[in-house]
């Protein structure tokens, strides 16, 4: 694992103060974000990545790769979960909209969100408009296709 720092030097002292500490791991990437876990599980044809944390700046990574994983295998749908989740800013949005735009329109990409530190961010970037939200996992996994997705006949090719 390598180890980066950042130093600064304030005034005419000649030690460097560090500053912030920075740790990356094989190929640069950076480690498995704590504060967030994340969990996969395949129903049908329909893959439900769980979130269980801070879906913020530091985070927002590790679900991406996550989300790019998953829809490397083409799922018909794919659920995240944001229920556990009690914490998300704009880059945990940005993310979900650029997962929504990866998906389509091989995969129906949903969200369960069902409380307000996950609700409202998402209301107030008005993803609500272009990404189905629902209120329970069970209810995204059974919805039938979204509006946005080549009829069903056409994925079975």
């Amino acid at each position: 694992m390598k180890l980066s720092a950042l130093t600064i030097r304030r005034g005419h002292d000649p030690a460097p103060e560090p500053v912030v500490l920075l740790m990356f791991g094989p190929h640069g990437t950076p480690p498995p974000a704590p504060g967030l876990k994340l969990s996969e599980e395949l129903i049908g044809r329909t893959a439900v990545l769980a979130l269980d944390g801070d879906f913020d700046l530091y985070t927002a990574p590790a679900v991406d790769r996550a989300l790019d994983l998953i829809l490397r295998r083409f799922p018909r749908r794919l659920v995240v979960d944001l229920s556990q989740v009690c914490f998300l800013n704009s880059a945990g949005i940005e993310v979900l909209r650029a997962g929504h735009r990866r998906a389509a329109p091989r995969t129906d990409l949903r969200i369960v969100a069902t409380t307000r530190p996950t609700w409202r961010p998402l209301q107030i970037a008005r993803l609500h408009e272009t990404v189905i939200i629902h209120t329970s996992r069970a209810a995204a996994v059974a919805a039938p296709a979204g509006r946005d997705v080549f009829p069903r006949h056409s994925l079975d090719r």
